[in-house]
């Protein structure tokens, strides 16, 4: 350990700086190695494309004359194919360079601050040159005069390290730092504060500008280090203690050939003679190795430097310093996906060990060769040759190193140019001048023809101005010379339209061959074979990109959406099972609109309610999981859809969310809020309107307001809605006017729907039959459609003798509970009893028949008056989320009957909300108020809402009406007489307007005693 911890008998002032510098060396290596292999996300970010494409999901089933009609909603699928976001510059690499940069100068900076005069003014020259390179003067500081900011920054180096060099030579080594940080400090600071720039573009700037000097301080460094790897070599070989286990000469030699023909086999890879994938060795790899060995090796050089400056602490400083721009160097290219550079700093590794590797490798065996053939520690004494000097080892290493270059055309400028006018062209593309940043991009693959950095970034230039023919020639240009997945991927996005669809093929193909392990080109692929009936190709694509990408939840998400689409529910069941854990938006946004169409509760306990809805996989998956959890009670998303529909960037979604807030409000109690959204998205969005009719209509057929419904239905038959064709029909038959429907049928055939017209033919011919030809000859549905039609218009025995004739189980149930309807209407309390037993041993003990029949028990116990039964048994009967509100109306009549006025006030106030459209409810709430407040206008205000919304309710018109004359409005009591007249039968009408004479009487002879 003593051996490794060279700097255990160094003072504190001087370690612990060192110490310091060495993490930031670590932190510097670290942050190259983390760039080295996400460097490409900087330039290359993945993007997606998103195809949204649209399902209807069930939201809920509506039965009528035992046919369910469907309400269905939009479903939103997302399809995500993969592209490649613009490139950004990235500052939080800058700022992190420039950070450790400007504590490397200091260090620099103190550390030249110890030497002798001549190499300290040596060393000065080189930081000169480096502040050189920053181009202050184009930071317009002090008005832009010159290099003023150049002259004033080498001053404050200068004299602060002169001022120890020269006066305070025994000042410790921390206080220098200290001292030069201040300078730093003071320098940043100035040109911060002063600059008229924003911080980001002025971090950009002394980072791209700096960017020369960096490349020569890395070059130096490379040189540095370049024959540490044989040097390690031969102290591996000989540093044992004993003879007998020191390696002998050809063991060195042999193993040192080794190293340097994995060079010659980079060199000749480099050339173009070898493939790369023979050679997988790194030479990164290689400068990291040399690196550790020259971290060690630097202190036993110090008999070749120790004349010009000492070990400790300049020349450990020094080696440090050196190392961490060179590491900054190399990951700030990495971390800018700056390609022509990385294969620079790459090509020189390579010509650097190579070259000075074998000289060291000649200039060992020259000094050495019978030193190591008699197994001495020569490592000990490497830096003494006795023949072949230090000195002609340098140059004939440095001749060697520039004919490599030679070789390669000089290579090596060129690339150096192109990734400096790259790094220039990045800080003109950011501060928003694309003239001068397309110049240097330009200039930038000038130099270095096809660098993907400088194609990119121009083609990105060029995809902002729609410029896509320039576009696609610089891809291909990029892909030619440096073949990249995301270029392939980007260049067959430009290939976007149907007539493009070989020439997209094609390159994605192209692509798939040159990376076949890119999960991102197959799950492409796979999408554009969705755009064909080639399911076996698309399935084949699918399996590849799950295969190399097994986390890859985006292909999964596409696959489910895909076989969803298709309908394929077996594979979309697979793929749902596997993918239940996922937390993907899309995947989960997918997930629930598959749950959705199969019945499924949803399984996603989350509720995602985002802030906003800036990406559309935040709007899909809310609005997915929302129409999943209706009649949930769950009411909290209100809030988040009135925010979202108060937000000015979300007008693309306006129907979407509104009709959503109607559906919330609809199916958790608030029917006639729901109501007035929907129509008045109807009236707003006229491509639209018969959809919107039709879900209002299929709204009141839950509610069993079957005059409403057909109302509803017609208007949406008059906007070109052909879904409402039929149950237009449906819903009159309900009605009980069976001749409006048969007509309504007939005009079935206009959709033609050749299914929907049998259907309507086949009822049609039903409802013109006479009773005892049904009895006879229809089936057991027949009747039982043919009872629930025309049972206001029967007799008790009729309807006897058509629930006894039907027999098929389901049937019958269904048709014992529609006696038990009947005879309720009739008034028929002690046949509804037996009624309701009979029917109740034959029916399951839950379901919607059970819960139909159970809310007429309790409607049976509220009419004779049995409350205590009534109360007991209401939350032990089976009822469902429709039924039980119901509740509310019960109890309040209870409570009204027992003189609990305040809790019947409560209660009747509750109902009026949730049961808006029960003519029963608004009835006994209104006549509950007007006994309250006999003066007062609460009674009519729930009238006048219960004949808003429910315009056919002959009942609440009839006391509209009277409670109109009441309050002294005539007119709107003549305008409810007037639709009376076609809401009931003329001689019920007849009697009404006799009753409602005779209350304008009164009301007027009130007014004359009073005015008496």
């Amino acid at each position: 350990m003593s051996k490794i911890k060279f700097w255990e008998k160094w003072d504190t002032h001087t370690r612990y700086p060192y110490l310091f510098l060495l993490l930031l060396g670590v932190l510097a290596l670290a942050l190259g190695v983390y760039y080295f292999f996400t460097g490409d996300s900087s330039l290359f970010a993945w993007d997606k494309l998103t195809d949204l494409q649209v399902v209807p999901v069930p939201v809920s089933e509506v039965p009528a004359l035992l046919e369910g009609f469907t309400l269905s909603a939009d479903g939103y699928l997302l399809l995500e194919q993969y592209d490649v976001a613009l490139p950004e510059a990235n500052t939080a690499a800058a700022g992190i360079l420039l950070l450790i940069l400007g504590v490397s100068l200091a260090f620099y900076t103190a550390a030249i601050s110890t030497m002798r005069q001549l190499p300290y003014f040596a060393g000065i020259l080189l930081l000169m040159l480096f502040l050189a390179t920053f181009n202050f003067d184009l930071l317009e500081i002090f008005g832009g005069a010159g290099q003023t900011t150049l002259l004033v920054s080498i001053v404050l180096f200068a004299l602060g390290s002169y001022a120890f060099q020269a006066f305070l030579p025994n000042t410790g080594f921390g206080l220098r730092v200290l001292a030069m940080l201040g300078v730093v400090a003071v320098l940043g600071l100035l040109i911060y504060t002063e600059a008229d720039f924003t911080p980001e573009l002025i971090t950009l700037h002394l980072v791209s500008y700096s960017s020369l000097g960096l490349l020569a301080a890395t070059v130096i460094f490379m040189l540095w280090v370049s024959f540490e790897n044989v040097n390690a070599l031969l102290w591996i070989n000989t540093q044992a203690k004993s003879p007998e286990r020191r390696f002998s000469m050809w063991q060195f030699i042999l193993i040192s050939i080794l190293y340097l023909l994995t060079l010659v086999l980079l060199y000749l890879r480099h050339l173009g003679y070898l493939d790369a994938e023979l050679i997988p060795i790194n030479p990164y790899v290689i400068l990291l190795l040399s690196t550790v060995a020259g971290f060690w090796g630097m202190r036993q050089r110090e008999a070749f430097y120790g004349k010009l400056f000492p070990f400790r602490p300049t020349g450990a400083v020094l080696y440090l310093v050196f190392a961490i721009l060179a590491f900054l160097s190399i990951g700030y290219a990495f971390a800018t996906a700056n390609d022509s550079l990385a294969l620079l700093y790459r090509n020189l590794i390579v010509y650097t060990h190579l070259a000075f590797g074998f000289g060291f490798f000649a200039y060992v065996m020259l000094n050495f060769g019978r030193l190591l053939e008699q197994r001495l520690q020569v490592y000990k004494v490497v830096y003494e040759p006795r023949t072949f000097s230090l000195f002609s080892f340098f140059i004939m290493s440095l001749v060697i190193c520039v004919i490599l270059i030679m070789r390669t055309q000089y290579r090596s400028y060129f690339q150096m140019q192109a990734g400096y006018y790259s790094y220039i062209g990045d800080l003109y593309r950011a501060s928003g001048n694309n003239i001068l940043a397309k110049r240097f991009y330009e200039e930038s693959n000038v130099y270095d023809n096809g660098n993907v950095k400088a194609n990119y970034s121009l083609a990105s230039m060029y995809r902002q101005e729609n410029q896509r023919n320039q576009e696609i020639l610089l891809l291909k240009e990029a892909i030619d010379r440096r073949p990249n997945p995301k270029l392939y991927i980007r260049l067959a996005n430009l290939y976007d339209e149907k007539q493009y669809f070989f020439e997209k093929l094609y390159v994605l193909q192209q692509g798939a061959e040159r990376f076949p392990e890119s999960s991102e080109i197959y799950n492409n692929l796979a999408l554009l074979y969705t755009q064909t009936s080639v399911q076996d190709s698309t399935e084949y694509y699918f399996n590849l990109a799950q295969e190399y990408g097994p986390g890859n939840e985006v292909v999964r998400s596409n696959r489910l959406a895909y076989y969803t689409r298709q309908a394929m529910l077996e594979p979309a069941k697979l793929v749902l099972e596997e993918s239940r854990k996922g937390k993907y938006k899309t995947l989960r946004s997918n997930q629930a609109v598959l749950r959705q169409l199969l019945g499924l509760e949803p399984q996603d306990r989350e509720r995602f309610m985002p802030d906003s809805l800036e990406q559309v996989e935040d709007f899909t998956l809310f609005y997915n999981q929302t129409i999943s959890s209706l009649s949930k009670g769950d009411t909290a998303r209100l809030k988040h859809i009135n925010d979202y529909l108060a937000a000015p960037g979300n007008q693309l979604f306006f129907s979407d969310l509104t009709f959503l807030k109607g559906l919330v409000h609809h199916y958790n109690g608030l029917p006639r809020e729901g109501r007035r959204l929907v129509e008045n998205l109807a009236l707003q969005m006229e491509n639209q309107s018969g959809y919107y009719y039709n879900t209002l209509a299929l709204w009141m057929m839950e509610e069993k307001n079957y005059r409403a419904a057909a109302s509803y239905f017609k208007q949406a038959k008059d906007h070109g809605y052909t879904q409402a064709y039929l149950a237009h029909g449906y819903a009159l038959a309900m009605a009980h006017q069976p001749e409006a429907a048969v007509g309504a049928l007939e005009e079935v055939a206009y959709t033609e729907n050749e299914a929907a017209i049998a259907v309507a033919q086949s009822i049609a011919i039903l409802l013109r039959q006479d009773l005892d030809t049904v009895l006879v000859q229809a089936t057991d549905k027949e009747k039982l459609q043919y009872l629930l039609t025309y049972l206001p218009t029967l007799t008790l025995e009729q309807v006897n003798t058509m629930v006894n004739s039907i027999q098929e189980k389901d049937l019958k149930r269904h048709a014992l509970v529609t006696r038990v309807e009947y005879l309720l209407n009739k008034r028929r309390w002690k046949l509804a009893y037996d009624a309701i037993k009979e029917a109740g041993d034959m029916l399951r003990p839950e379901g919607e028949l059970r819960s139909a029949l159970n809310l007429l028990q309790l409607k049976l116990w509220l009419y004779t008056e049995k409350y205590d039964v009534l109360l007991n048994r209401m939350d032990r009967l089976h009822l469902n989320d429709r039924d039980k509100r119901m509740g509310l109306y019960f109890k309040a009549r209870v409570a009204e009957v027992r003189d609990r006025t305040e809790e019947a006030a409560t209660r009747y106030d509750q109902a009026v909300k949730m049961l808006a459209y029960d003519e029963e409810t608004l009835l006994a709430a209104a006549n509950f108020f007007k006994k309250q407040d006999p003066d007062g206008d609460k009674a009519y205000n729930i009238l006048l809402d219960g004949i808003t919304y429910n315009p056919y309710a002959a009942q609440l018109y009839k006391a509209y009406a009277l409670e109109s004359v009441e309050q002294g409005l005539v007119s709107y009591a003549n305008q409810a007489a007037e639709t009376l007249r076609d809401l009931l039968p003329p001689a019920e009408y007849a009697t009404f307007i006799e009753e409602l004479e005779q209350k304008r009487q009164e009301v007027e002879n009130r007014v004359e005693n009073w005015q008496l």
